[in-house]
């Protein structure tokens, strides 16, 4: 199990808890039992409403983001692209991908400095939201 959390349990409802599963102390089996019945108690009962809000919130930005062809880039998503050194840097805000405060597509954003023939696919590095390591677009498209 994870490491253990100390929490007071009334002195009646542990004891019930011991009869229960027949243990004379807090063993495996009572662990195991105390676990189930808040796990089923909270399958069953209704979450409050501000941990509703924040569940909402979390899913709503789950979803939104930009669909670039088959790759979806969730909000969050930065992007990066190189030329001769110089990198230019994006991200994706409320479904849109914004560099230097305007809307951008992959493609400008890697043609901006360049020549104007560069492929998007293969010039773009992604960070998705939550993570350190920048992976090229191409790969991330395939991965899809």
């Amino acid at each position: 199990m994870d490491s253990p959390i100390a929490m007071h349990l009334p002195r009646d409802v542990f004891m019930a808890l011991l009869n229960h599963v027949g243990e004379g102390y807090y063993g495996e089996k009572t662990e195991t039992a105390l676990a189930d019945i808040v796990l089923r108690s909270l399958a069953t009962t209704k979450m409050a409403p501000a941990a509703q809000a924040m569940e909402g919130d979390e899913a709503a930005g789950a979803t939104r983001g930009y669909q670039w062809k088959q790759l979806f880039l969730p909000n969050g998503t930065e992007l990066r692209a190189t030329f001769q050194g110089r990198s230019t840097y994006a991200k994706v805000e409320a479904e849109k991908i914004i560099c230097d405060g305007a809307e951008t597509t992959p493609s400008r954003l890697v043609n901006t400095n360049g020549c104007g023939t560069r492929n998007a696919w293969q010039a773009i590095w992604l960070r998705f939201p939550g993570t350190v390591k920048w992976e090229l677009a191409a790969r991330c498209r395939d991965a899809a």
